[in-house]
C-alpha cells in the first residue's frame, strides 16, 4: 500500500504523511508483522483459508485468526485484547467498539449467511418444520440469545409465531453444530453454511441435514469487517480488509456457502 500511496500523492511530503498515517512497513515497503483477526465462530473455516491466501501474497505477515461468539469477541476487544480487525456476525457489535475504542473508517460488509432448521443425519425424531421446535419431547438447540445466531433465530421464530423450547443455549454456532452432528440434539437452528454438505464450510460432512427455513423469509446474518482504531498493525489490517473485497476472496466465500455483496 505504501508504494501506491507514494505514487498517488501530490508531493513527497504528502506521500510521507500518508505512509505514517497508514502504518509501519519495512524498508522495502513490504507489509510485515503479526495481524490479529477476530471473527465470528461461523466464519472460522473460510477465514483460515483467506488468511493463508493473504500470507502467500504477503509472506512477511503472519495472520492469527481467533474465533468465538460475536458478543464474547466484543468484550475481549473492549477489555484490551490485542486485535487489528473485528468481523462479528452482526454489525451492531461494532457500535460498542466504535463508541469505546474507535474504528478506522467505516465497516465493510464482506459476507452474509442465512439460518436454517437442521437435524442430524437420519432425522430419527422426524422433524420437518420449524414448528417442531416447540415439541417438548424433542431435544432442541439454539445459540445463546446474546450472540447473533441466537438472537436472529429467536426473532425469526417469533415472527413465525413459534415459541421454541430449547434444551441448550450454545455460546456460538460452531458449538451448536458440533452437538447436533454428534446426535446430542434432535434439531437446531444453525447457519446454512454449517449444514451444507456440498461446501467446504461444514466440518461435519453429511452428519447434519438442512431442512431450510420453513416459514417466511430466513433470517440473515451480515458480517462486517472493521479495522480497530488502536490496531497494532494498521497497514496490514487495511490491506487485509481490502483483500476481503476482491473477486478472488468473494469466490472463496461463495465456495464456503456464503452470499457476498
Amino acid at each position: 500500500m505504501a508504494p501506491l500511496a507514494a505514487a498517488c500523492a501530490a508531493s513527497e511530503g504528502d506521500a510521507e504523511a500518508a505512509d505514517r498515517s497508514r502504518a509501519t512497513v519495512n524498508g522495502s515497503g513490504t507489509l510485515e508483522g503479526s495481524l490479529h483477526v477476530l471473527v465470528a465462530a461461523s466464519l472460522l473455516p473460510v477465514t483460515e483459508v483467506i488468511a493463508a491466501s493473504f500470507e502467500r501474497q504477503h509472506p512477511a505477515v503472519e495472520v492469527q485468526v481467533s474465533a468465538a461468539g460475536s458478543s464474547t469477541l466484543r468484550e475481549q476487544v473492549l477489555a484490551g485484547a490485542p486485535a487489528d480487525i473485528f468481523i462479528p456476525a452482526d454489525p451492531s457489535h461494532l457500535q460498542a467498539v466504535r463508541q469505546e475504542i474507535g474504528i478506522s473508517g467505516e465497516p465493510v460488509v464482506v459476507a452474509r449467511n442465512s439460518l436454517v432448521l437442521a437435524v442430524p443425519a437420519g432425522n430419527d425424531a422426524r422433524v420437518s418444520v420449524l414448528a417442531d421446535l416447540a415439541r417438548p419431547e424433542l431435544l432442541i438447540g439454539l445459540c445463546a440469545p446474546e450472540v447473533p445466531c441466537g438472537a436472529l433465530a429467536r426473532s425469526g421464530l417469533a415472527q413465525a409465531g413459534i415459541e421454541p423450547v430449547p434444551d441448550t443455549d450454545e455460546p456460538n454456532a460452531r458449538a451448536l453444530t458440533t452437538k447436533l452432528a454428534a446426535g446430542e440434539l434432535d434439531a437446531a437452528v444453525v447457519y446454512a453454511t454449517d449444514a451444507a454438505p456440498d461446501t467446504s464450510a461444514s466440518p461435519h460432512g453429511g452428519a447434519i441435514v438442512s431442512l431450510g427455513w420453513t416459514a417466511g423469509t430466513a433470517p440473515q446474518a451480515s458480517y462486517a469487517a472493521a479495522v480497530l482504531a488502536d490496531a497494532p498493525n494498521r497497514p496490514a489490517a487495511g490491506t487485509f480488509v481490502a483483500f476481503l473485497q476482491t473477486d478472488a476472496v468473494r469466490g472463496i466465500f461463495a465456495d464456503y456457502g456464503f452470499a457476498t455483496p
